[in-house]
């Protein structure tokens, strides 16, 4: 506790240095959630917080100064084991920004985006400093990726800085045309560099929805034996679809195209800290088509859509095509029913083998006059032209309401879920598992 206290005195101190008026604005996420399953007990978490103090200041300069802070009451250090070695409050620095009506200079010790493939979370840095032309649409950055390399009073030859990445991006809006576009200059010495270019196009005048991402990057290193060599990267990635729209249908036709080379070799920093893999970074020489249907019949909905695949990455074209029907019934306001059946032929010239459907059926029951949800989900693998060694999931749910921060409620089921947490296959019955819940959660 007195180390809180002490934080908050700098903290306080320190606007009285400056003369301003402090603004607080306390916002997060706190809960807990208590779970018991076969084991029998099993607490997976007992307190998940998210807890911070945003600070917010002005000067009375003609220009505005606001600096962002974040101020955690209780802020855990933990080694490489897990182990935690420290529990006391923290102060850390959001940003920093000088605003005037035409220009702005901005601040933060991390990551300033100009676009996927300039200077992007794909790219970890320290500190970043921003110069922006607010009248123009243009945005100077430079990043910094390496900490503490700066030596005070040091002798040595003049040298660009390493580790550093300068970027600029123009805010395009020319005839209805309106996008990014962007570059950047990644330097470590004379013999390892990266170039950049991209343009984003994220709206044009013309009837339905057009986007397109073009990018060239061209990396300057050292190979294996020393000698200077280079690489280039190239992304083209466009999509048009137009919805045509009826009394209680909708037919949407789509056509997408996808060109790249190289991005693994060029961007290998930001592949690397591409863990949730957000963005495909394989070579990829591809076109698609295909045609989405919605028809909307209250209390019925369905839908299909499908996309045609024609790969040209290898010396004979694939093609590859994925569909998902669904219906869906909506039995009250609280209640509704559904199945899903997403097919993909992995190479139409070999339906058998590369034909994989996972049928999905679903249902979500609210009991009337009492805040009881009920659920129930059951899928079907068929993969690659053969059954599943598992074939069937069963996913049954339970869940009541208290109000509307807490709830609790019981899982039962047999499947198996990806990092991201969607059902991807099935265990035995014998491998059923179970657990009940208690949850609370409340923002503010």
């Amino acid at each position: 506790m007195k180390k809180v206290l002490l934080s908050l005195l700098v903290v306080f101190a320190s606007f009285a240095l400056f003369a301003v008026e402090p603004v607080y604005d306390v916002s997060g996420t706190a809960g807990f959630e208590f779970k018991m399953d076969e084991s029998p007990l099993d607490i997976e978490s007992v307190l998940d917080y998210d807890v911070s103090m945003d600070v917010s200041f002005t000067t009375t300069l003609p220009a505005t100064l606001t600096a962002g802070f974040t101020f955690s009451p209780v802020n855990v250090t933990k080694d490489a084991s897990g182990y935690v070695t420290d529990v006391s409050p923290a102060l850390s620095l959001n940003y920093v920004q000088y605003e005037q009506e035409a220009w702005l200079l901005r601040f933060q010790p991390s990551v300033i985006a100009l676009s996927n493939y300039t200077i992007s979370g794909f790219t970890n840095a320290v500190g970043s400093l921003k110069l922006g032309l607010t009248d123009y649409g243009v945005n100077v950055v430079l990043a910094d990726t390496v900490a503490g390399e700066v030596t005070e009073h040091a002798t040595g030859d003049f040298a660009i800085p390493g580790n550093m990445i300068l970027g600029a991006s123009y805010d395009l809006d020319v005839s209805g045309v309106k996008g990014l576009v962007a570059g950047a200059f990644k330097f470590e010495d004379a013999s390892n560099n990266r170039v950049t270019v991209e343009v984003e196009v994220t709206e044009v005048p013309i009837p339905g929805e057009l986007s397109a991402d073009l990018a060239f990057g061209l990396l300057n290193f050292l190979d294996a034996s020393d000698e200077a060599s280079s690489a280039t990267a190239y992304r083209v990635d466009a999509a048009y679809k137009y919805p045509y729209k009826m009394d209680t249908l909708t037919v949407t036709p789509h056509v997408g195209l996808t060109w790249q080379n190289n991005l693994k070799t060029v961007y290998a920093e930001e592949v690397a800290n591409d863990i949730y893999v957000t963005v495909s970074w394989a070579d990829t020489q591809e076109v698609t088509a295909g045609v989405d249907l919605s028809y909307l019949l209250d209390p019925l909905t369905v839908d299909l859509t499908d996309t045609l695949t024609i790969d040209f990455l290898e010396a004979t074209p694939v093609y590859s095509l994925a569909l998902t029907p669904t219906v869906e019934y909506a039995i009250s306001e609280l209640s509704v029913a559904g199945v899903e059946v997403p097919v993909t032929i992995a190479d139409l010239t070999d339906f058998a083998s590369t034909l994989s459907i996972t049928p999905h059926g679903y249902i979500t029951y609210g009991v009337a006059e009492v805040p009881v949800t009920l659920g129930a989900d059951v899928y079907y693998f068929f993969e690659d032209g053969e059954q599943a060694e598992n074939p069937i999931a069963y996913i049954a749910n339970v869940s009541y309401a208290f109000n509307d921060y807490m709830s609790a409620g019981a899982h039962l089921g047999n499947e198996t879920l990806d990092v991201y947490g969607n059902v991807i296959g099935a265990d035995t019955l014998a491998d059923l598992h179970w657990y009940l819940y208690l949850k609370a959660e409340f923002k503010f």
